[in-house]
């Protein structure tokens, strides 16, 4: 006899080999802040995110290629120098706390000036792009 399925109790996924990251983790994962990372949700110019049971979530690998993408952007390479991928996960946070000892997550500055960057540029981008189709409506309307 099958049970039924009354979706009242959330579904377990199970991703073999795939690392998923909440928003806060993932902005941990990328050195950035976690406005940062829902700006950029917002204006898509971030990374990829997918959505389970109405929760945005990120994939590790997803995080990496655009973590790749901003450095390979400004001429630094992952293994040359200072940035080295740190192994190991980001520690998971709860709501409430930023971290085990009460201490914010370390950010990575030349992380968070590129993306503060490309929110600036898309920001921009979205503006004028506004503002040439509100022209553009008004002088239909008006002529």
């Amino acid at each position: 006899m099958r049970p039924q399925n009354d979706n009242s109790s959330p579904a377990v996924l199970h991703f073999p080999r795939r690392n998923i990251l909440s928003p806060r983790e993932a902005s941990h994962y990328l050195g950035i802040r976690p406005s940062h990372l829902c700006i950029m949700k917002w204006l898509r110019c971030g990374p990829k995110p997918i959505s389970i049971n109405r929760q945005t979530l990120y994939t590790e690998a997803e995080l990496r290629a655009f973590r790749l993408g901003l450095l390979q952007a400004v001429g630094v390479g992952e293994q040359d120098g200072p940035y080295r991928e740190m192994h190991g996960h980001a520690p998971s946070l709860t709501a409430g706390e930023e971290g085990g000892t009460g201490e914010k997550p370390a950010t990575d500055p030349l992380l968070v000036l590129l993306s503060a960057n490309l929110i600036r540029r898309r920001a921009l981008g979205v503006s004028l792009w506004g503002m040439l189709l509100l022209g553009i409506g008004i002088d239909l309307i008006l002529f």
